[in-house]
């Protein structure tokens, strides 16, 4: 199927010889293998309401009302059931008795949430109602938190179930719709509540103080320290309270950097307002590409928790049509790995987790990976637009670059790339944009896509090769033909065998190159890269998907 060849090209430095590298073995589709040793990397997972183990979902939930674990003043309860959302919860200590691990809500602000004698003792009312017609309270209040406070105080640390190694995380602060703390269920919170914005801050820094000050034993022992169990639910800047001035709302970098983790529920649609997000460690470049900030307080500790929700395609009011619901799932899997997700929630028919078994088993396995603990490395090339207004531009702004994992791609002078062939728009719903899938070259003068490796994935060496698999899906679309190339221990750029694309299938196609004598120095032309993509046919190449996958 492929013709062997030899094409000499002089540098300055460096010999290529294009039939001396990896001969690509070629498949139609994509491909979301992976080593079998591979196991599921500590602290991560799917969860859901309930466990499914033949989905590989082992963790489920232990819902509780406040009403029911607290039902008067000073007074906590185990033996009483509830209501909420016409879900009955079991009792908290029937719950409690499972040996199994768990995560945890408790359902706080909801006026039939919340215990009786708060409304009388603390002189509070229902200030809003949310998107399902249910008030709440305001938990702000100094003396509705402080019953809070007492609440959580009592269970997580007189009681230690702060310590209990089968709770993975809790939801807090429990409050508003699914105990997301979305400030825009109620509308406006300056209105409806008359408070500043300063008021409300002064309130919040202090309950996340005073949460992460209970789960952390309220001493200053680091042994004793279980803050990293805390998830904040509220998005992250400059989404979080609408009400007030962007410029002060930075709510969820602060809950981070108390030693909180963080999770969201709108990865679905996946290119708005996912681009640049501080609390997770993501900023956009002035190129328009996500870079993550290394030094992030979240993305380096792997105790903490990041988690998301991927099950509303064809739920929660969203619609997809059935020819894009595995784009759709595909593209909100990635936006999670890329955003560093480790914990991952998802419904058995509404993810579609057994349609997609191959696919879901390679993000289950991809969750809380570091780039020293990943089993591979990938780029999606795109480039899609994200509606959401950020304040500042870039370069091709509102449009931005790729979902990069420990793997980038960057544009350089002789591998200047141009946008895919293939449009998206308002997949799931209109937020999500406009979405150019694959990246394509521009010949005669930008022949080459050229890729750089996280060296903390796979470190730069002398003369140790380290041996991967590097699996190209590209679409089929025109009758071309291509070469991987990259450096090899004799310090000479080694060419793959071609891949011919005929051009008439145009599916995505998948090439694997098996390679065992690569190094990965940065000392590709151009750009000083680790690897590159480059035609040799008359016509470009369409580049998708690139993994490099360690053996």
């Amino acid at each position: 199927m492929y013709k062997k060849y030899l094409l000499l090209l002089i540098s300055v430095t460096t010999l290529i010889v294009a039939n001396g590298g990896a001969v690509p073995t070629v498949v139609v589709g994509e491909d979301w293998s992976f080593p079998a040793s591979v196991q599921q990397a500590p602290n991560s997972g799917l969860y859901s309401e309930e466990a499914s183990p033949n989905y590989n979902v082992n963790l489920k939930v232990f819902d509780v009302a406040w009403k029911q674990i607290n039902p008067s003043q000073g007074v906590y309860a185990t033996n009483i059931q509830a209501t909420v959302k016409d879900m009955p919860f079991a009792t908290f200590a029937s719950q409690n008795a499972s040996t199994s691990p768990f995560w945890m809500r408790i359902w706080n602000s909801g006026d039939l949430w919340a215990p009786s004698y708060v409304k009388t003792l603390c002189n509070v009312g229902v200030i809003g109602k949310d998107y399902d017609g249910e008030g709440h309270l305001p938990i702000w209040n100094t003396c509705v938190w402080n019953e809070i406070k007492a609440m959580y105080r009592y269970f997580f640390l007189t009681k230690n179930m702060r310590a209990d190694p089968r709770l993975k995380f809790i939801q807090i602060p429990g409050a508003f719709n699914w105990c997301e703390f979305d400030f825009d269920v109620i509308g406006n919170y300056s209105t409806s509540t008359g408070y500043t914005f300063a008021q409300f801050n002064t309130w919040f820094q202090t309950a996340m103080d005073d949460l992460v000050y209970i789960f952390n034993g309220e001493n200053n022992d680091p042994t004793d320290d279980y803050a990293y169990k805390l998830i904040y639910t509220g998005e992250d800047y400059p989404f979080d309270v609408d009400s007030w001035p962007a410029a002060k709302n930075k709510l969820a970098s602060d809950a981070v950097n108390r030693g909180m983790g963080i999770r969201t529920g709108i990865t679905e649609v996946s290119n708005f307002h996912l681009s640049n997000i501080p609390a997770y460690g993501y900023l956009i470049d002035s190129n328009g590409y996500m870079v993550l900030n290394k030094s992030s307080i979240l993305q380096n500790n792997p105790k903490r928790v990041i988690a998301t929700e991927n099950e509303c395609y064809n739920a929660c009011g969203y619609k997809v049509p059935a020819a894009n619901i595995f784009y759709a799932v595909k593209m909100s899997n990635l936006k999670a790995l890329q955003m560093g997700v480790n914990w991952l929630y998802v419904v058995n028919n509404d993810s579609y987790l057994k349609q997609y078994t191959a696919h879901w088993n390679w993000v289950r396995l991809s969750l809380g990976r570091y780039p020293n603990t990943a089993f591979d490395a990938w780029v999606a090339l795109r480039d899609a637009q994200d509606k959401f207004s950020y304040g500042f531009s870039w370069t091709g702004a509102p449009y931005v670059k790729n979902y990069e994992r420990f793997l980038t791609q960057r544009d350089v002078v002789g591998a200047v790339t141009k946008r895919g062939t293939t449009k998206y728009t308002n997949v799931v719903e209109s937020n999500n944009g406009i979405a150019y899938e694959g990246r394509q070259t521009d010949i005669p003068n930008n022949p080459s896509i050229v890729f750089y490796l996280d060296d903390q994935f796979i470190v730069p060496t002398s003369n140790i090769s380290t041996p991967v698999q590097v699996k190209v899906t590209y679409l089929d679309n025109q009758a071309t033909s291509w070469i991987l190339q990259y450096t090899n221990t004799a310090g000479v750029l080694v060419s793959s065998d071609p891949v011919v694309q005929q051009g008439t299938s145009k599916a995505l196609t998948t090439a694997t190159f098996t390679l065992t004598d690569a190094l990965f120095q940065n000392n590709v032309q151009p750009g000083n890269s680790d690897f590159k993509i480059t035609t040799t046919g008359s016509q470009n190449i369409e580049i998708w998907f690139v993994r490099v996958i360690k053996q």
